[in-house]
């Protein structure tokens, strides 16, 4: 009796589970918010060193809005990234400078990218580095 009562939890636990998946999967959405609407473009990233293209953690990246002295700084985790919200509507993602300082490396390119010709589009930054 007490296998037929298991028996019966566990299907009735698979059956919840298979009936309302968002509640098995809700760890596994993206934790941070889209706040395009508040901040304009993101800025998103990550830091690799030459030639073999590894992740490099705690990379100091600085993003510098031309011509002012406003400015943000991140660091790249523990996996070589990062991800910074925007500097405000007002700003044109494009007009942003970017910066990528570890002791021990050196910056050999930094690139940018839009991901769409959207105003709002995310900023993808790439460092890539060599050790020094």
């Amino acid at each position: 009796m007490a296998n037929s009562r298991l028996g019966l939890r566990a299907l009735t636990i698979l059956t919840a589970a298979l009936a309302y998946p968002s509640l098995v999967l809700s760890g596994e959405a993206d934790p941070e918010p889209d706040d395009t609407h508040l901040y304009g473009a993101p800025y998103f990233g990550e830091a690799k060193i030459i030639p073999t293209l590894d992740f490099v953690p705690d990379v100091r990246i600085k993003g510098q809005l031309k011509g002012t002295p406003r400015f943000f700084i991140t660091v790249t985790d523990d996996h070589g990234r990062f991800r910074k919200e925007g500097m405000g509507l007002e700003v044109d993602a494009s007009n942003v400078v970017f910066t990528c300082e570890k002791s021990g490396y050196k910056t050999v390119d930094v690139m940018t990218r839009r991901l769409s010709n959207a105003k709002d589009a995310a900023i993808e930054v790439e460092c890539l580095m060599v050790k020094e």
